[in-house]
Order: structure tokens, then sequence, then C-alpha cells
């Protein structure tokens, strides 16, 4: 799709429980496109007062609308069926391989960002972080859940498959310490805080690029990047605020 503004409209809302009983919105939306697991629309509101666009992940293709998930702190959870929106994409970079299918890993806080692989059955299983807890979007899937992010690790080492994970800064970092230096480019990672473009701005999100260059594009070329793509000493500071 052409990256220019889509005038468009709010078609349904649905509640929806998800990991650790956090509560989201299934917003569909009066559009349809192409699009890969893993790219997302930039969304802006009219129910809020700075005009800018909030990135929120695609999560499925209806007969002739598409969906998306909407936390309940965002924007767009507040929106009802009805409301006009404005929105660009898809943009971003789909991590799914040709022929592969990967094993997803996720915080529970961040584990909705998964749901379009999740949807697609583009997975063999899913390992959460943390105890089990029930939640009727991962009923009937392949779900493992593991004490803590270093048997997530190890679990995922023993794997010969793409990894796909979706994880908060501290795990992340934990995660890439524990899994060894020949799997970190076969392992796509989305590291989740809060981006610049969720507060009212853009700061040009850029990664320290290993192999010289201007630099990595997370929104663009991401924004689930091969770990070893990320240098945790050097971008910390940047993961904190708005990668």
């Amino acid at each position: 799709m052409e990256n220019f503004v889509v005038e468009s409209s709010i078609i349904s809302r649905k509640e929806i429980v998800g990991f650790a009983g956090r509560k989201y919105a299934e917003i569909e939306i009066d559009n349809i496109f192409d699009f890969e697991p893993g790219q997302y629309l930039m969304i802006c509101t009219e129910n809020r007062e700075v005009e800018w666009p909030y990135p929120y992940f695609l999560q499925r293709k209806t007969e002739c609308k598409v969906t998306v998930l909407a936390e309940e702190h965002q924007d767009l959870y507040q929106s009802q069926s009805g409301d006009r929106i404005r929105f660009w994409g898809p943009r971003g970079t789909s991590p799914l391989q040709p022929g592969r299918v990967p094993v997803l890993v996720a915080d529970p806080a961040v584990g909705f960002i998964l749901a379009p692989f999740l949807k697609e059955g583009q997975y063999q299983k899913l390992c959460v972080i943390g105890k089990e807890s029930p939640s009727p979007m991962l009923t009937g899937m392949n779900v493992l859940y593991c004490d803590d992010i270093q048997t997530v690790a190890e679990k995922v080492s023993e794997e010969n498959s793409q990894i796909i994970a979706a994880l908060n800064p501290d795990n992340a970092e934990a995660f890439s310490e524990c899994v060894k230096k020949e799997r970190k480019e076969d392992i796509f990672l989305y590291i989740s805080n809060k981006k610049a473009c969720g507060l009212d701005g853009c700061k040009g999100c850029y990664l320290h690029d290993q192999n010289g260059g201007f630099g990595i594009n997370v929104c663009c070329k991401g924004p689930f990047l091969p770990l070893s793509s990320v240098d945790f000493e050097r971008d910390r500071g940047c993961l904190e605020q708005f990668v």
C-alpha cells in the first residue's frame, strides 16, 4: 500500500480478555489490503487533544475489513463503532521467513503483539514467561508456560526453528544473555516499551548498525529485529525510551 493517509471509520469493536486477564479491544476498520503478521498501521483517532498517530498491530483480515488490537490504555480502545479515523500503512517488515514456522516467546504484558501469528496459525508453539493464567485468546493453542526467562531461553535453544519474541526491555536483555551467539541471527525480537510516536513525536528510532552505515531504522526495518543486531550496551538508553 502507498504510504499516504487514508480516511476511514470503525465498523465494529469487540472486548477481548488476553494474557494474564488484560483487556483489549479488537477494532474492525472499514478498509482491506494485504499485510503480513508483524506489520502495523499508524492510526490517528479523533478522541485526543493532539492529532498524532499511534502504531497498532494488524491482527487479521475479515471478509472485507481488517482488524487491529488496542490495549486498555490506548486511544483506539476508547473508540466506538462509527467513529472516524485516519491511518497510513501497513508499515514495518514481517519477521516470517518463507517455508519456516516459528516458535513464539512472550511476556504476558505484550503477548497480544503476537496475536497475528497465532490467528494465522503461523507458529509451532507459544512460550509464555510466568505461571499459567487461562486466557480465551489462547484457548486450544499450544502454549508452554515457563517460570523465568532463563528457562525460556533454554527451551528455545533446543529448537532448530526460527524464534519470534515480544519482551520487555529487561527480559529482552536477559534473554539475549542466555541464548547462544550462533542462535541470535535466527531470533527476531520486539522490545516493548514507550514509543516516541505514542508520545506525540518522532525520535527517529535508530539502533547502532554493527556492520557500519547510518543505523537501523526500527519502525521501518523492524519492528521485529534480529537479536544479533541489538547492542544492549550501546543502545540501552534508546531502548528505555522509545524503541
